[in-house]
């Protein structure tokens, strides 16, 4: 049920960023380059993820803890941009739940479950690690493992992400040529 409702919050604030609209060239590039890389965060990071497997510390997760989160606040800065208009308004209310909602809760209930699941390897590794603020240097334990079609496909899902990444991102740009 929460996971619906929490759809369902998603669902209207893009329905929102749409209304709110109004586009120009600009807003569209410079918010287009953001959401690239906010997706190509989050499909790099669905490639090396393993879900309560490992710590997962190949690609992204040897940089940052939190690769997925980076990509979801690029991806939620990145639209606004597009958008523009009165986006800014949805921009500050995002931002609000993301720093003082999404993330404590996260973590909360995130670190304490990794936490118990691997112990001090997991303590050592966020130690480390920052979330949303990658490292130039790697964690010196990162493995080195290749990305994979089948962890992004399979286990993590994330083709459905990027689905409605570019979905939403051609019905703004459409926005910005119907609103000309």
């Amino acid at each position: 049920m929460k996971r619906i409702f929490n759809g369902i919050i998603i669902v209207l604030a893009l329905a929102f960023i749409f209304v709110l609209a109004k586009p120009n060239i600009l807003s569209l590039i410079i918010g287009g380059i953001i959401v690239f890389l906010g997706q190509s965060v989050r499909v790099w990071a669905g490639g090396h993820l393993m879900r309560n497997q490992e710590i997962t510390t190949s690609g992204p997760y040897a940089h940052l803890r939190d690769p997925f989160y980076l990509g979801r606040l690029l991806l939620i800065i990145g639209f606004c941009i597009m958008a523009w208009g009165y986006s800014w308004i949805i921009l500050i209310i995002a931002l609000g739940v993301f720093f003082f909602n999404y993330i404590p809760r996260k973590y909360r209930k995130e670190m304490k479950r990794l936490e118990n699941i691997f112990g001090q390897e997991y303590v050592d590794y966020a130690s480390y690690c920052r979330s949303l603020i990658p490292r130039i240097k790697p964690y010196p334990k990162a493995k080195n493992r290749p990305w994979s079609l089948q962890l992004f496909f399979k286990e993590n899902k994330e083709h459905y992400f990027v689905m409605g990444t570019l979905i939403f991102a051609i019905l703004v740009i459409g926005r910005y040529f119907y609103c000309r």
